[in-house]
């Protein structure tokens, strides 16, 4: 049957059951225990983009955090310098995190490494806030640029088609790039990486990438937020799938599909009012009521069709829920993901929470296998 939290009901959708265990920790949407540092690895040349990077979040040591700043972006950073230079000040706002540049990191790892590929046409920092949290409950983060189906390829009108070879390869490359500046004591990643507890997250088209990663017989499980599903074939590790339920584009059928392929133990869980980019924090400047960030200066110029408008914007609208509401219940329900997938837990958390326990919010999960 499926579990509803959020006080409210619903029917029990035919052959699936409930998760079972105690359920995600409302807490857990929260910020953890750990402060988190942010730091950025060079992956080396690719290709007519330049050097591709990766942005990795990580529990910093709380003692060292003095004469560190908070780590911010603006959302022009990710294009070349030529192309940030003609975006208005209106559509270049600054992202604020709560996460800390260049911190040293705590010395309670190691930790588990999560590897994290964004969706098409965006980057690896637009995701700052969501990765910041989950690092905060002890996981390291490494999200890399997958630059030509990313942000830069779209603005250049460089995008290729689907390569998920390539993706797989900088998956690949990000993992290697963080072991080695765990092993490098002049690193701020120095001890931090548990090498026998590796994951994968992807929103939408990353989440390709990380269903693809499963191959690996180090990546242990798997997370899709709004993804699609994997290139080849379906594997039969842990794989949990967290989508909206008001997805243009990942509808809750496509979902309902991917989720019915896994033939291992897979949970799919369903948030009312959310939406594609829900998961991002470009729903931030939409919502803002300033210039909509980049996504408002490619509208204002007639630069994209209106439906990729349409999914530009899909989550970020006025009847969507929040970022303050949605992006605690993503965060808790990964953190859930991971800790069931990894085994850091003796029991199963990723079932439903007590009713209520994310205000209101109506979360439907289907559990098999």
């Amino acid at each position: 049957m499926a579990a509803v939290a959020g006080g409210c009901s619903s029917g029990s959708p035919s052959g699936s059951s409930s998760s079972g265990g105690s359920g995600p920790s409302s807490a857990w949407g929260q910020p953890g225990p750990d402060a988190v540092g942010v730091t950025t690895l060079d992956l080396g040349p690719d290709g007519s983009y330049g050097e591709r990077l990766a942005t990795v979040y990580y529990p910093a040591d709380p003692a060292g955090l003095a004469g560190h700043t908070h780590f911010s972006y603006r959302d022009a950073d990710p294009l070349p310098a030529a192309l940030t230079a003609i975006v208005p000040a209106k559509y270049n706002a600054t992202v604020s995190t709560s996460a800390w540049s260049e911190a040293p990191g705590s010395t309670a790892g190691p930790f588990p490494a999560v590897l994290f590929s964004h969706g098409f046409g965006a980057s690896r920092l637009y995701y700052s806030n969501l990765l910041t949290g989950i690092a905060s409950w002890g996981f390291v983060i490494v999200s890399a640029d997958y630059t030509e189906r990313g942000l830069v390829a779209q603005a250049e009108n460089k995008t290729s088609g689907d390569s998920p070879a390539l993706d797989s390869s900088v998956m690949s490359s990000s993992l290697t790039a963080l072991e080695q500046a765990s092993s490098d004591t002049t690193s701020v990643l120095h001890g931090l990486v548990d090498e026998g507890k590796i994951a994968a997250v992807g929103h939408s088209a990353g989440g390709g990438t990380a269903f693809d990663a499963l191959s690996d017989p180090r990546i242990a499980t798997a997370v899709g937020w709004a993804p699609v599903g994997p290139s080849g074939s379906y594997s039969h590790k842990p794989v949990v799938i967290i989508g909206g339920l008001d997805d243009i584009a990942l509808t809750p059928s496509i979902l309902k599909s991917e989720y019915q392929h896994f033939p291992g133990p897979t949970t799919w869980v369903e948030v009312a009012g959310a939406g594609h980019d829900t998961f991002t924090d470009i729903c931030t400047q939409i919502r803002g009521g300033g210039g909509g960030g980049l996504v408002g200066f490619a509208l204002s110029l007639h630069l994209v069709s209106g439906e990729l408008a349409k999914l530009a914007v899909n989550g970020c609208q006025a009847n969507n829920l929040t970022p303050a509401r949605f992006l605690p219940v993503a965060q808790a329900y990964t953190v859930a993901a991971l800790r069931d997938g990894l085994h850091i837990d003796s029991v199963p958390r990723i079932g439903a929470p007590p009713g209520g326990a994310f205000a209101g919010v109506r979360v439907q999960i289907q559990h098999h296998g």
